[in-house]
């Protein structure tokens, strides 16, 4: 064991083995030593879940059970039930309704909170359990478990939440209008119970009308269809959210990380929600490092080629010691540690605040004439730009890889036709981002209806430009996300576009980059410049596209940024 106070919760980091196969080492029959078994969980409707029972040792029992639910098959678990049994734990993971052995019928974010309840009052209720259950799951698998905590089961002691979705229509399966393409590849993906890889996501991408989409995958279950039906954030979608009603006393770990682009938003919501709500809102503990959606739970100290030292953590043992602590009482100082750890991506470090948005203050870069981020209006003008869906713009990624992952350099996005920039002077002292951000847009299209992606970059002395966070809005959304109105073509109108949470510092003698475009394809479905459901559009039409400036009109960056100590 080596001991690494520098990293977060100070934890000994124990030489990991390399992941072996899912049952190595397990006998079913032999009870004094580790060891799993399938059984079927009841619901409350007569359905029964397929769940795997990971026993630690019988000397060690009986034990707190963790619960996860996943929809990518029990048999080949990602959210680390083995690391819970290693510890002594009793893992519980079962696919989720629909998905694997499970009964029913697969309809993705649905039921997940009713059974996650059902599930941990059944565990609590076994003899190898000593009635104390946690709840924890990657993704989707993070849904399921925040889900869960939000249907109160009376048995439930601790969540651990990883890089969730949950912020519907603000993030997915629409980003403020804005359809994301990852989520047609994960409905051929789950199109039937076990994962399926046959789809050519490539060409899936190109499809129109988007409906078409799902002709070329045959999804299963309805939850393709009520996606393609409800673009607007309306009562479908706000059955699933519990703004202002977080109120759930459950101690939460919330993992997230700052390259992932499946799900940055759901994490910071829910934790959000839990401080303003929740009777354990000084029992919710946010840890964000520089990684991608599935390196939240698998941290990696590298993305795509740009290096993070110190953020390769073992996230198995951080685990065990908030469970720990929240299922078997340990008095292992989870209590007096901070509750705010941060990787700052632009510093390469990790930070430690005792509050997630404490001690910022606004800071507004205004867009003016020649590209130029400025610290006050300059003149009026304005600068405009050709959007053409048949010709997209975007930073292109491996559409083939199961996670997608963007570069973050954006170097050849800048360079793209229709795409504009602006940048501040070199900066003289670091300045630290801190929070969600905001492009106050003023801007104009000469049709009904159009898309702003946004992206704020750090470019060195050297000119490299790297993406520090992003964001985007369909323009018919912008004043009301249930109700989506036609724009009067030539109009100027003012946007909030919203940036992605951030922490990060640019360095002195760096730069401060908004980069600003009308598409970010194929990682978002193209708007093809017509007002409308685009789930039956085909037919696209180039749109001219107006940022306007100056005083009359001030466009601006709004950062919020840590306070000059």
């Amino acid at each position: 064991m080596q001991s690494r106070p520098d990293l977060p919760f100070g934890i000994p980091l124990p030489e990991r083995p390399p992941r072996e196969a899912r049952d190595a080492g397990l006998d079913p029959g032999d009870l004094s030593r580790p060891h799993f078994f399938e059984v079927g969980i009841p619901m409350r409707d007569g359905l029964e879940l397929a769940a795997d029972i990971y026993l630690p040792a019988a000397d060690r029992l009986p034990a707190p059970a963790v619960v996860l639910g996943t929809p990518y098959d029990k048999r080949a678990p990602i959210d680390g039930v083995e690391a819970y049994q290693r510890a002594g734990y009793v893992g519980v993971i079962y696919d989720i309704r629909g998905r694997g052995k499970s009964e029913g019928t697969f309809n993705p974010f649905a039921a997940d909170g009713r059974d996650g309840h059902d599930v941990v009052e059944w565990a609590a209720r076994q003899d190898w359990c000593d009635g104390a259950v946690g709840v924890s799951g990657l993704s989707y698998g993070g849904w399921t478990a925040m889900a869960t905590v939000a249907e109160r089961p009376g048995a439930l002691k601790a969540a651990i939440i990883t890089a969730a979705a949950g912020r519907w229509q603000q993030e997915i399966p629409y980003a403020n209008g804005c359809f994301s393409l990852s989520l047609a590849g994960w409905y051929a993906f789950t199109r039937r119970r076990i994962n399926d890889v046959s789809r050519d996501r490539a060409a899936i991408s190109k499809l129109l009308p988007l409906a078409a989409i799902g002709d070329a995958i045959d999804p299963g279950g309805p939850a393709w269809d009520d996606a393609m039906r409800h673009e607007a954030l309306d009562e479908f979608w706000r059955a699933r959210r519990w703004d202002g009603e977080y109120d759930f006393d459950v101690p939460i770990l919330h993992v997230a990380g700052w390259f992932d682009r499946d799900d940055p938003q759901g994490n910071f919501h829910h934790y959000e929600q839990m401080l303003a709500c929740s009777p354990a809102r000084d029992r919710q503990w946010l840890l964000v490092g520089p990684w991608s959606h599935v390196s939240t739970r698998y941290p990696t100290a590298e993305y795509q080629g740009f290096e993070t030292p110190g953020a390769g953590l073992d996230m198995d043992a951080i685990h065990v010691r908030f469970l720990d602590r929240f299922l078997r009482g340990a008095e292992n100082g989870v209590d007096e540690e901070p509750r705010v750890r941060l990787y700052d991506p632009g510093a390469g470090d990790w930070q430690v605040r005792r509050e997630w948005q404490g001690g910022v203050v606004g800071r507004d870069l205004y867009l003016a004439g020649d590209g130029v981020l400025a610290d006050a209006p300059g003149d009026d003008g304005e600068q405009s730009y050709e959007y053409d869906p048949r010709e997209p713009n975007g930073i292109p990624f491996d559409l083939e890889a199961v996670d997608w992952e963007l570069p973050l350099e954006l170097g050849g996005l800048e360079a793209q036709d229709g795409v504009l920039a602006w940048s501040s002077a070199p900066l003289s002292a670091p300045l630290t981002v801190h929070g969600w951000g905001e492009l106050e847009l003023h801007a104009a299209t000469d049709g009904d209806d159009t898309d702003w992606h946004v992206k704020l970059a750090d470019v060195d002395p050297e000119g490299t430009s790297r993406c520090v966070t992003w964001g985007c809005q369909r323009a018919s959304h912008a004043d009301d996300p249930s109700t989506p109105r036609p724009l009067i073509p030539g109009e100027v109108k003012r946007y909030a576009v919203e940036l992605c949470p951030a922490f990060h510092t640019f360095a002195p003698g760096h730069r401060v980059r908004l980069v600003l475009a009308s598409s970010e394809f194929p990682h978002f479905a193209r708007n093809l410049n017509r007002f409308g459901p685009i789930a039956v559009q085909d037919d696209p039409r180039t749109a001219r596209n107006t940022v306007l400036h100056g005083a009359a009109h001030p466009s601006r960056l709004r950062l919020r940024v840590e306070a000059p100590s």
